[in-house]
């Protein structure tokens, strides 16, 4: 839209535009899973290698380690041909520990403390299996309404009114991560990209360390993130199909409608500012002059 519109009717525009994109975001979704070797490949080795952990230990894994993506034990981790790196300090699980009962069913009698690693925290050695990954990243186009540059510095404006940004901080195949007090991020080449990891990590700083949230499945937790960064590049004209990949990944435990609204008021909150902050359109405007 041009600038001859009212902030009022480019914001009823929008939010048309949300309604049209919320009702996609399932079929978008599906096409990935059903027709991306690339995703199809990545699934099919993250399940043959790496085991579905439960609620309770997706949740355990990420209080102790957010930006976790692997995790496997010491021996599994070499077996594919990994070694974990001195000094790495293990995450900590329950495994279930099984039985037969009378009928010969396995049946879980108790748990005992277990220790994983994440991919971060290991390297490879000579003969190493390739771990698959998927291009999440999402990117600019033609009609991108502000360059990465300012896009980027005026996204690192806003949040740093409510905490440091951090970029010396070591985190392995992870590009972001927030332990609720701080993000971190990792430098790339892509300033699109890390506009988007800057806008997903916000989301988790702001919706995912309040007493009432932090029950919230990971699941749960990485679809409100991811589609805050969606809908930050829907507005801004940004590539961003790399957000349907990564949201599904995450596509079990959660209800994608009341992720998607949860996504969209922190968007507008990004978008306007809150708690007596500067929105970003406000930091957009002004870096205009």
């Amino acid at each position: 839209m041009s600038k001859k519109y009212s902030k009022e009717e480019k914001r009823e525009y929008f939010r048309k535009q949300m309604e049209e994109l919320k009702e996609g975001i399932e079929d978008k979704i599906t096409d990935f899973l059903e027709n991306s070797e690339e995703l199809k490949s990545f699934i099919s080795f993250r399940r043959k290698h790496f085991k579905n952990y439960s609620i309770n230990n997706t949740l355990l894994i990420y209080r102790q380690m957010p930006e976790a993506s692997y995790v496997a034990g010491f021996w599994k981790w070499q077996e594919l041909g990994y070694k974990v790196k001195k000094g790495s300090k293990s995450i900590s699980i329950l495994i279930p520990m099984i039985r037969k009962d009378e009928e010969e069913k396995d049946k879980i009698y108790g748990f005992k403390k277990g220790s994983v690693f994440d991919v971060s925290q290991v390297e490879a050695t000579k003969g190493a299996q390739e771990l698959p990954s998927i291009d999440t990243s999402i990117k600019a186009t033609k009609d991108t309404v502000f360059s990465p540059v300012r896009l980027l510095d005026s996204t690192k404006e806003y949040i740093e009114q409510f905490c440091p940004i951090i970029t010396d901080r070591e985190l392995g195949t992870a590009l972001g991560a927030t332990d609720g007090k701080n993000i971190y991020l990792k430098i790339t080449n892509n300033r699109v990209d890390m506009t988007g990891v800057l806008i997903h990590e916000f989301a988790h700083y702001h919706n995912h360390f309040g007493d009432n949230r932090k029950e919230l499945t990971k699941n749960q937790k990485e679809s409100e993130a991811e589609l805050t960064t969606l809908i930050f590049g829907s507005f801004f004209n940004l590539n961003i199909e790399g957000a349907y990949k990564y949201l599904s990944m995450y596509r079990k435990d959660r209800n994608l409608a009341e992720c998607f609204e949860k996504a969209y008021s922190t968007f507008i909150s990004i978008l306007d500012g809150f708690e007596g902050k500067r929105g970003l359109e406000w930091i957009l405007k002004g870096q205009e002059s």
